[in-house]
């Protein structure tokens, strides 16, 4: 018995409604965002969570999300936000609940820029020719108004093209605002952002590095596959986990990276649905136009010329 009498067995119950669409319909939903669960995953969440709960005190525990690009963190950011909503006072209309607020760190640390980010996310006027301590008591009276428990600054590494003087004073305000306002702190970037937390002692002791590493052959890896396979709305089981040749050629191809894995197989997913295939094939692998990460620059001055 084939899979299509079979109830599509091989996918998410979510995903089985979608193999009856249209094809059109069925690659506008292998674009979407999707959340992929694993083990490392799970686990800074819990991370994450543990921090939500956490009392209020004067010295409150931080963290460092470090991994390259396309390798989980902004989707792990993106979980832990969908997980954790605003939530209406209805007791105060003019209230809401924040418990968490994501922001991109400012290029070359300048401190106002990044106090203007954080009022145009929580919709507070301000002129961006206010002097940056007024900007500060207003994020302390809105942070403090709704309940915000954690700060996450993603792309840290942003402030490494400013002077070292210039980063440790950015450094040393979000510890000022961690202590002052009682919250904690996620950081995220590539592994440069290590330099970011190291302008001293006290900066680094707070910011305590989790790493996302790229993917090896490996169990979870495998795991990992046969889980983002349940989520490709093809007609056909791919098998993908199973198939070491298959396997082996999207480790290759990605470089270890989860993004990229993601990337690949949505392009492969395409090109077996427009072509009536159904499936991961390594026929459609290789015809579906993907450029492993380090070769990238080489093809496009290839294009150019």
């Amino acid at each position: 018995m084939n899979d299509i009498n079979n109830n599509y067995s091989h996918v998410l119950d979510k995903v089985k409604k979608i193999l009856e669409l249209s094809d059109e319909e069925r690659i506008y939903f292998l674009r979407e965002e999707k959340w992929i669960n694993y083990p490392l995953a799970s686990d800074i969440l819990d991370k994450m969570d543990t921090l939500i709960k956490y009392p209020r005190k004067s010295r409150m525990p931080n963290m460092l999300l470090v991994g390259e690009t396309n390798n989980g963190k902004t989707s792990i950011i993106n979980r832990f936000l969908q997980k954790n909503p605003p939530i209406r006072n209805h007791e105060n209309v003019e209230t809401t609940k924040i418990p968490v607020t994501a922001i991109q760190a400012p290029l070359n640390a300048n401190l106002s820029d990044f106090y203007s980010s954080i009022l145009k996310q929580f919709a507070v006027p301000y002129r961006n020719t206010d002097k940056t301590a007024k900007k500060q008591q207003q994020i302390e009276h809105y942070f403090n108004l709704c309940g915000l428990k954690i700060l996450i600054i993603d792309e840290i590494h942003n402030i490494l093209g400013a002077p070292i003087a210039r980063q440790t004073m950015f450094m040393n305000a979000l510890k000022t605002m961690s202590n002052d306002l009682k919250i904690s702190i996620v950081l995220a970037g590539i592994k440069d952002a290590l330099h970011a937390t190291n302008t001293n002692n006290q900066i680094s002791n707070r910011f305590k590095p989790v790493f996302l590493t790229k993917w090896q052959l490996s169990r979870d890896y495998l795991s990992l596959l046969a889980s983002i396979e349940m989520t490709l709305p093809l007609r056909q089981r791919s098998n993908i986990a199973q198939n070491k040749e298959i396997a082996h050629k999207i480790l290759d191809l990605s470089e270890g990276y989860i993004g990229e894995m993601l990337d690949l197989l949505i392009s492969t997913s395409e090109y077996a649905i427009n072509n009536k295939i159904e499936k991961v094939t390594i026929e459609c692998i290789k015809k579906s136009g993907f450029v492993k990460p380090s070769l990238r620059k080489n093809f496009e001055d290839m294009v150019q010329l």
